[in-house]
């Protein structure tokens, strides 16, 4: 008889479930970590979208899932002290935003899920294995911003139909940059146009080479996505209302600070697909099974502003189709 009470309570602890750790972890609220390097506009927007698809999931902040958002406020050093923060307070997974912060939430930990949002390739960056089988522990959604370098430059064709060459500047000691020229190169040669490449080392190099360069009809500057390019974007946009020059960048946000156009990830929609990956993961998908997705929608931003100071008359059906016209 008491080999049999012994069985039956073994018995009764096994259908009740789990206890202690487990149990508490089951139950409790999801902490999400939300690691931003600053708030930008796309950093605003991805979050917003991150909220509001989070929200139409089912999920109530303060209630059934817990945000915390981490601002670098522009301190990249602050990117990796600020992630070892996060996982030492045993969050449950990491939401980052962007190549520094992503980078921050990989090296800080391997075991805690990360989601990122990023407008480049991760596999290029080496965030993850493959666009299908990320691997490790990470997943996110990539606007893959670099790829749709001949749609960009067919819109750009568009808003200046005499287009025939685009000068493109990029950092010669980065790799990556080199592959971002290297694709432009190619949607530019597939389009007929000449392109002007513009290796360069220094912001100094940059400047000088672009107040050195000699405008003719049917030129323009073309954007590959590079940090040494963007860090001199408003020293740029200077020296082209100058010469007259338009200007195509790869994120929307650039063409309200004064290029004549962008095309780029919407990053609010961006959020909202990061927030299914979530979802996905707090109800047991392992993120290294989670295929990465791709951004789903881009936007067209155009500057008349600009376009009225360089001379340049935006056809209207070009208009029509943009997602916002900055007047």
């Amino acid at each position: 008889m008491k080999k049999i009470a012994i069985f039956l309570s073994v018995m009764t602890l096994f259908l009740i479930g789990p206890t202690g750790y487990e149990a508490e972890g089951a139950s409790r609220t999801p902490h999400i970590g939300i690691l931003i390097p600053e708030s930008g506009q796309s950093e605003t927007q991805t979050v917003k979208g991150l909220r509001d698809g989070l929200k139409e999931l089912g999920y109530r902040e303060g209630n059934n899932i817990i945000l915390e958002v981490r601002n670098a406020r522009g301190y990249r050093g602050g990117l990796k002290s600020t992630a070892i923060e996060l996982v030492s307070k045993k969050i449950d997974l990491i939401f980052t935003t962007g190549s520094g912060a992503t980078e921050a939430a990989k090296a800080a930990t391997t075991e805690i899920p990360i989601v990122f949002r990023h407008p480049l390739n991760p596999v290029t960056l080496g965030f993850v294995k493959s666009m299908t089988r990320p691997g490790l522990n990470m997943t996110g959604v990539a606007g893959l911003s670099v790829q749709k370098a001949e749609r960009r430059l067919k819109i750009l064709k568009e808003i200046v139909p005499p287009l025939r060459r685009v000068l493109i500047f990029y950092d010669t000691y980065n790799p990556i940059s080199q592959g971002h020229f290297a694709i432009a190169e190619r949607a530019a040669t597939k389009l007929g146009l000449e392109v002007s490449e513009q290796p360069i080392r220094t912001g100094k190099d940059l400047m000088i080479a672009l107040n050195r360069f000699k405008k003719r009809e049917g030129d323009a500057f073309y954007h590959v996505s590079d940090d040494l390019v963007e860090n001199e974007a408003e020293s740029i946009f200077k020296v082209a209302r100058q010469k007259k020059l338009p200007t195509m960048f790869g994120r929307v946000a650039w063409a309200a600070r004064g290029s004549l156009a962008a095309y780029g990830p919407n990053y609010y929609e961006m959020g909202r697909q990061a927030a299914s990956l979530i979802d996905k993961i707090l109800k047991g998908a392992r993120p290294e099974n989670l295929p990465i997705e791709r951004a789903k929608k881009f936007d067209l931003f155009i500057n008349l502003r600009t376009a009225n100071i360089i001379g340049v008359t935006v056809p209207p059906e070009v208009l029509k189709r943009a997602d916002r016209v900055i007047r």
